[in-house]
């Protein structure tokens, strides 16, 4: 039964410690198994008239922190910032990327040496308060002739740099992670980041990676390192590699790219990634070709470190500023772990007021400020009427639930819930500024032991919750995003054909490496042969968009029905390998269906039907096979492009013929 106890309202401005406004001194922010963010889609089962928002990011009026007044800092173009506040020298590091893109300054290096034809600078400077930079005169490199520089690297393109605490060598304390070009990772390694050794090949990578802010940390929950840099397939997305040792790599292959509505517009430039609370937080800075080639930096996140998605995908964490203005058309966010001063989190990244475009521009260092927590929670929808949220189950840790929310003006109440969504406990309204606040509970608290498993309603009225501390998840499982084509909100339209029957012509089919149309001899007239040389595995295409194929175009719309059965005549001049049919999201990616069918020297029939409602989990359990750098499958229903087929490697053959293409919509 719900508590009929009045309630009064409880104003908290600091945290339950008090701590936050007095700090003064930056610290860094170590992980929390007990804080989960609201933006971590496990905590959240239901919303009532909320939706998620960004926490407000305020620029230093400084900013830019310092220019480049150097005659070395020839173009710090994309400046790719590595932060590190370090504790025990009480100084802020930071580590940057110079270009030498002018052709005399290159011939002032100290033996000038180009890479992709530039020269290249690693530049150190350190600040107290993050704000005030020295350029140390280090003497290890000249320009010029010139040794007084903050040089401490060369030819290393696309740094990253982290202090290892773990590492047992104080040689290898400092790592640097550079490429010199794609498939061509490297390593550093140096006992007070200023010195460095020689470079080291990393083993484990793949050609195609590279050519990114790289970034790399040492990863206590997984008991692993940790890189994350580019894999380029025709467009620029994330990939992330792990390893033991710092030397033998293990290449996890694709963890983040841009949608399919963004195309190859809009491209995944580089992910620095830390750990924050129970979970790992990216900058995902997302390179815009199609609109005069900018650069925003948004938020992504992950519960493993190896799975990520953008927490409000085209929405940026840090703005750019107004046109003209020092980072108007790029923003480029640090890498290293997150350091925290007077209740606020520092975010250092490079601003530019010059778009993505060739070797010669400046990328300055500049300062955002963001509430610590606030990187994104849940508001009202419209501020005048109360927001619900129901969590999943929570364990309590310890004695206390806290929370961190933003609540100027405005209220924000949790109430407990068994299992069967009674409410046990009611929470005193919290106000104002809430950082780790303590929820105080009426009489019916004392059931909310550590241990103690819950789910919680927490009522907003013109507030903002970002983060609930003292519990972790009782399901750490991450569920699967809701599909709008579900059969039980979906309505389906009326069921269609398309046939494909290679009457008169190929009907915009290719073939690797070979297609003949032959007018005579199908199952029901003309059909097509395709077949490759010197290779057992001859593949049939059909074009990609709704131009160049009847096929391609969004299914649930373009056949309608629930789902589609596809099916084709297949024929080979001796046994062979099983038909498989695949289905692209657009040109890009594809789902694997082996059908039941083998190939023959008789035409015989293949079939793969499919719903269009499956989540990724069910239509894997249907038997379809997701590429590794697939979209889901509720994109890929969305935007089918092209359709292939191709025999299983088991029976190989060198041609096979096809006829009668069909996609039917089912019920």
């Amino acid at each position: 039964m719900k508590p009929s106890v009045s309630l009064p309202l409880l104003v908290v401005v600091l945290s339950a410690a008090g701590a936050v406004a007095q700090e003064g001194r930056p610290r860094l922010i170590p992980p929390d198994p007990d804080k989960l963010l609201l933006l971590d889609r496990r905590v959240v089962a239901s919303v009532e008239q909320a939706r998620l928002v960004h926490g407000k990011v305020v620029k230093e009026p400084a900013n830019p922190l310092f220019q480049a007044d150097k005659p070395w800092e020839n173009s710090m173009n994309n400046l790719y910032p590595n932060l590190f506040w370090d504790e025990e020298e009480g100084i802020f590091k930071l580590w940057y990327k110079c270009v030498l893109a002018d052709a005399d300054a290159i011939a002032k290096m100290d033996g000038p040496t180009t890479v992709h034809d530039v020269g290249w600078y690693l530049l150190y400077a350190t600040s107290r308060d993050g704000l005030k930079w020295d350029k140390p005169e280090l003497g290890l490199f000249a320009h010029d002739g010139e040794r007084r520089t903050n040089i401490v690297a060369r030819d290393t393109p696309n740094v990253g740099v982290f202090k290892d605490t773990e590492d047992p060598d104080a040689a290898r304390r400092y790592k640097m992670v550079y490429d010199t070009g794609l498939g061509q990772l490297k390593a550093r390694f140096s006992r007070d980041g200023i010195h460095w050794g020689e470079p080291v090949a990393m083993q484990g990578f793949g050609p195609r990676n590279g050519d990114t802010h790289n970034n790399a940390f040492w990863d206590e929950r997984s008991g692993k390192y940790l890189w994350f840099t580019k894999l380029y397939l025709g467009e620029r997305l994330v990939a992330r590699a792990e390893s033991t040792d710092f030397l033998n790599w293990k290449n996890n292959g694709l963890v983040l790219r841009s949608s399919l509505e963004e195309g190859r517009s809009r491209q995944t430039y580089c992910l620095p990634v830390f750990r924050y609370g129970s979970i790992y937080l990216g900058y995902a800075m997302l390179y815009d070709l199609g609109k005069g080639r900018t650069v925003d930096c948004e938020l992504a996140w992950s519960p493993d470190g190896l799975h990520w998605e953008r927490v409000l995908p085209g929405v940026p964490l840090i703005p750019r500023g107004p046109k003209g203005s020092y980072d108007s058309e790029c923003i480029y966010a640090m890498a290293g772990p997150p350091v925290a001063r007077n209740g606020d989190l520092l975010i250092f990244y490079g601003g530019d007021d010059f778009p993505h475009t060739g070797w010669k521009r400046h990328c300055l260092p500049c300062l955002a400020r963001l509430p610590l927590d606030h990187f994104a929670g849940y508001e009202p929808v419209e501020p005048n009427e109360p927001a619900k949220i129901v969590t999943r189950p929570l364990r309590l840790s310890g004695e206390s639930l806290r929370l961190s929310a933003a609540a100027e003006g405005g209220s924000v109440k949790v109430l407990a819930l068994d299992e069967a969504g009674a409410v046990v406990a009611e929470s005193a309204p919290l106000a104002g500024d809430l950082h780790e606040a303590a929820v105080v509970w009426n009489d019916g608290g004392g059931r909310l032991k550590a241990g103690s498993e819950w789910r919680f309603r927490i009522e907003l009225e013109r507030a903002t919750l970002f983060a609930l501390d003292g519990v972790a998840l009782v399901d750490e499982t991450l569920p699967e995003q809701p599909s709008s084509l579900r059969e039980e909100v979906w309505e389906p339209r009326p069921v269609k054909e398309q046939r494909i029957d290679f009457t008169t012509d190929a009907a915009g089919w290719k073939g690797v490496d070979e297609i003949v149309h032959l007018a005579e001899g199908g199952a029901s007239g003309g059909f097509v042969r395709f077949s490759r040389a010197g290779r057992n595995l001859p593949i049939a295409l059909s074009g990609a968009t709704p131009e160049t194929s009847p096929l391609a175009g969004a299914w649930p719309e373009k056949f309608g029905g629930r789902g589609a059965e596809i099916s084709v005549k297949v024929r080979a001049p001796r046994e062979g390998g099983r038909a498989q049919i695949e289905v692209f999201a657009h040109d890009v990616a594809q789902w694997t269906r082996e059908t039941t069918v083998n190939f023959g020297t008789d035409w015989r029939e293949a079939k793969a039907t499919l719903r269009y409602g499956w989540t990724d989990a069910e239509a894997t359990a249907a038997g379809w096979r997701r590429s590794p750098v697939g979209f889901s499958w509720e994109e890929t229903m969305r935007h089918v492009g092209k359709i292939v087929v191709v025999p299983s490697a088991a029976g190989p053959l060198e041609t096979f013929d096809m006829d009668e293409v069909v996609v039917r919509g089912v019920e």
